[in-house]
């Protein structure tokens, strides 16, 4: 009776572990301890908010600097949209990724990402969000918008689009029915380029698109020709640099470390300067991001409970 109790247990037991092996249950992505395995190799992902190749320019040997410190190849990518980003996170495909702080907060509602460090420039941790107009155009302040056209950024983007329609809303602008056109760029240098070339009468942009690598080229005269009729009368949250959250719990410390020692290496300092204007990086925590959570609930409450769009093909780290 006793090895009859103990020989059906076991029986039922190599049983399940075959068929969890048939169907896909056991997995080569999990170590012993049942948390995911080291990668071999990890991507970090850029928002296009200029574009990609501008951006992958100086991504790629940040990138380079990370990989060294943690050990395995890193990939640079600028996927086609700020909610790709946020799509490749939860999938699986992206493992770090530079941000703004509203798809961080949509980011971290979705698949529990996890902010490492975040944005500093001019020697602080936030940014200002600017509306902008031709001049000339009659446009000088933000009531002056309704019967406009107007360049919004990605739907995601707090600077271009979630804290300019907030104060639309709080100036008496409802940016759903009050303007003639409405269009979304991604690419906050086109927006201001835009403005710049008439395309459209006014657009909201981080504090200083126009001032991007191509701005001036693609409308000389950029900064004569536009003029600034609101600015956020306090600071946006730091964009933050953010990791995956089931990676292996080692290899997580790894960039941990990586992306704290990146953010006041001097030598870095240049190709930081260069991918999104930032000075440097300083450590960040979930709990910076509260304000832009009130903000969605004023402005777009479903944007927490929203789908992302599936990624396209990235662009690939430029070879060198």
């Amino acid at each position: 009776m006793n090895s009859r109790k103990h020989t059906l247990p076991a029986c039922l037991a190599a049983f399940l572990s075959l068929a969890a092996v048939a169907c896909g249950g056991a997995s080569s992505n999990t170590s012993g301890t049942g948390e995911e395995a080291a990668k071999p190799a990890l991507v970090m992902a850029f928002v296009p908010s200029q574009q990609a190749q501008t951006v992958l320019v100086s991504a790629k040997p940040i990138a380079d600097y990370v990989s060294k410190e943690v050990g395995v190849p890193i990939t640079a990518q600028v996927p086609t949209s700020y909610a790709a980003v946020t799509e490749g996170m939860t999938s699986g495909n992206v493992d770090i990724a530079w941000v703004g702080p509203l798809d961080y907060v949509i980011g971290h509602d979705k698949n529990g990402a996890e902010p490492v460090t975040k944005s500093v420039r001019k020697g602080v941790a936030g940014y200002n969000a600017f509306i902008i107009s031709r001049k000339g155009s009659g446009i000088n302040g933000i009531k002056d918008l309704k019967g406009h056209s107007f360049a919004f950024g990605d739907p995601v983007s707090a600077s271009s689009n979630l804290y300019p329609k907030y104060f639309m809303k709080q100036n008496g602008i409802d940016p759903d029915k009050d303007l003639t056109r409405a269009v979304n760029i991604s690419n906050q240098t086109a927006i201001a380029t835009a403005v710049c070339n008439g395309t459209v009468d006014a657009g909201a942009i981080y504090d200083d698109a126009r001032t991007n690598a191509g701005a001036d080229t693609a409308c000389p005269g950029i900064m004569d020709k536009t003029q600034i009729i609101f600015t956020t009368p306090h600071l946006i949250p730091g964009d933050p640099q953010i990791v995956r959250h089931p990676m292996n719990s080692a290899q997580k410390k790894k960039v941990y470390a990586a992306m704290i020692k990146l953010g006041t290496d001097p030598a870095m300092a240049q190709y930081l300067k260069a991918l999104f204007t930032i000075e440097k990086t300083v450590p960040a925590s979930d709990a910076d991001y509260n304000e832009i959570r009130s903000i969605v609930k004023t402005v777009n409450p479903g944007l927490l409970t929203a789908t992302p769009t599936p990624a396209s093909t990235p662009s690939a780290s430029p070879s060198t």
